[in-house]
């Protein structure tokens, strides 16, 4: 029985919590033919909350605390708003998070109620500290003490999300195992980072200590788990390289902190300042342990799926409003009639001169698209997405680009699917492509293509294509 304010307080016990998920008798029913029902998804965003709750609490003290205000500030903003967002899609489903449906089950419905019902009191404490209305030490000390609860209640969720949807088609149980624990990362990186505020404090400094010590076990011994495996624990190596050379790096991040960590650890003071490196790095490792959590789900069954979905709803409910911009329509309408005399040759002539003048400091073609009113307003409405759209453009009806937010390499797309498949074929299909990982960013993207209309006769014009960071969707 999982009792308050115990877990993450011993490293036996949250292998077992691991370990019982192998062992939870209630699986989704493996059916003779399997329908999507958003188990990747909502087994990660169930344990993404383990990791919004200690980041909440990290933020909170650093805020109360006067160390690194505004960035603690807003921190707090997002993690709130973040956990509202996935705790509303658990509950009643969200095509754009990846869950199709509205959560059926009793015993996890039952487990997202006690996380509301504890996460509650914290929320309004929040909205009270980041509003600076009065009451602002009380609203931290509020979430101080109620900060171990709701993890409680989130890992509790996090283990009957599991269970429920643990499958073969979509999530076998090592998988979910391996899922459980690297989104349990996160979550530990920032109750370092809470811990060491205590000490910093002195909010309940002796048991900030204890739990630090704790803490930072627990995180080496899952960390080493990930990266190597631990069969005795039901924990498989990476599948792949790319997941392991991940692990690596995350590995590499971390020793880095280790040498100070040890040291507090030890009896030494910590600083502000350590404090506010601390928080820093516990957001990058939440980073890149969200990278491992995407590799993991797109190496696994059920892959397609688990980003597919929510990218065409996505696209379907928000992309495709860029479509409608009559500004966009008629420069592609416009660039038909220009290009409409062009020969196969002549396409290929000007695709050639595009990718020679990239590496020129002369650039005329590149210059007069990327200068067009209508790649201004592709720029704009891009960062309007804080870079979840990474790139977008709109070719013409022989694939030439039209206009873009960004250089591209090539200037016809007229031979790719992502034209091929939306305009060149007449379908007017959504096309999205395999995910890959974009090093400019840092992040997995995928590109999303529609067809692009001519309001007036319902005409097929011309194709655009997104570049999308899927692990916003994951």
């Amino acid at each position: 029985m999982i009792t308050e304010h115990k877990i993450g307080r011993s490293l036996a016990f949250a292998i077992a919590v691991c370990a019982g998920l192998i062992a939870q008798p209630t699986m989704s029913v493996a059916q003779s033919e399997h329908s999507f029902d958003g188990s990747k998804a909502r087994v990660n965003l169930a344990g993404k909350l383990r990791a919004l709750t200690q980041e909440v609490g990290s933020a909170s003290c650093r805020m109360n605390a006067g160390i690194g205000t505004e960035v603690a500030k807003a921190e707090l903003q997002n993690a709130q708003s973040e956990f509202n967002t996935i705790l509303k899609g658990l509950e009643n489903g969200s095509m754009a998070l990846g869950i199709p449906s509205a959560e059926k089950h009793r015993v996890v419905l039952k487990s997202i109620e006690k996380v509301r019902d504890a996460w509650k009191p914290i929320d309004e404490a929040v909205s009270t500290l980041v509003s600076g209305s009065p009451g602002q030490s009380r609203a931290a000390e509020i979430i101080a003490a109620d900060n171990m609860l709701l993890l409680d209640t989130t890992m509790i969720l996090a283990s009957d999300m599991s269970g429920r949807y643990s499958n073969p088609q979509e999530l076998t149980q090592a998988d979910a195992m391996a899922l459980n624990i690297a989104g349990r990362q996160p979550m530990l990186g920032h109750q370092i980072a809470k811990e060491v505020c205590g000490i910093v404090t002195q909010a309940n400094a002796s048991s900030a200590m204890e739990n630090l010590g704790q803490s930072l076990d627990m995180y080496n011994v899952s960390l080493n788990a990930l990266r190597d495996g631990m069969l005795d624990a039901g924990v498989n190596p990476p599948p792949n390289d790319i997941i392991r050379n991940e692990l690596a790096s995350v590995s590499e991040t971390w020793q880095q902190s280790r040498q100070v960590l040890d040291a507090i650890r030890g009896g030494m003071q910590p600083s502000a300042a350590n404090v506010e490196a601390l928080a820093g790095v516990s957001s990058a490792l939440m980073t890149d342990m969200d990278n491992v959590v995407t590799l993991y789900m797109l190496a696994t069954p059920g892959q397609e799926d688990v980003y597919r979905v929510p990218l065409r709803n996505y696209a379907e409910t928000q992309l495709s409003k860029w479509l409608e911009n009559p500004q966009l329509i008629e420069a592609v309408k416009a660039q038909n009639e220009a290009h409409r005399s062009l020969t196969q040759a002549d396409v290929d002539q000007l695709d050639l001169d595009w990718r020679a003048q990239r590496k020129e400091a002369n650039k005329p073609l590149i210059d007069r698209l990327l200068g067009h009113p209508s790649s201004e307003w592709l720029r704009a409405q891009q960062a309007e997405t804080a870079n979840f759209v990474t790139e977008v453009f709109a070719m013409d009806n022989l694939g030439l680009n039209v206009a873009q937010s960004v250089e591209t390499s090539d200037y016809w797309q007229g031979d790719e699917a992502k034209w091929k498949n939306t305009f060149g074929n007449g379908s007017g299909d959504i096309h999205i492509s395999e995910v890959e990982y974009d090093e400019s960013t840092g992040s997995y993207q995928s590109q999303v293509s529609m067809a692009i209309k001519d309001p007036a006769t319902g005409e097929l014009i011309g194709a655009i294509t997104f570049g999308v960071n899927v692990q916003s969707l994951l």
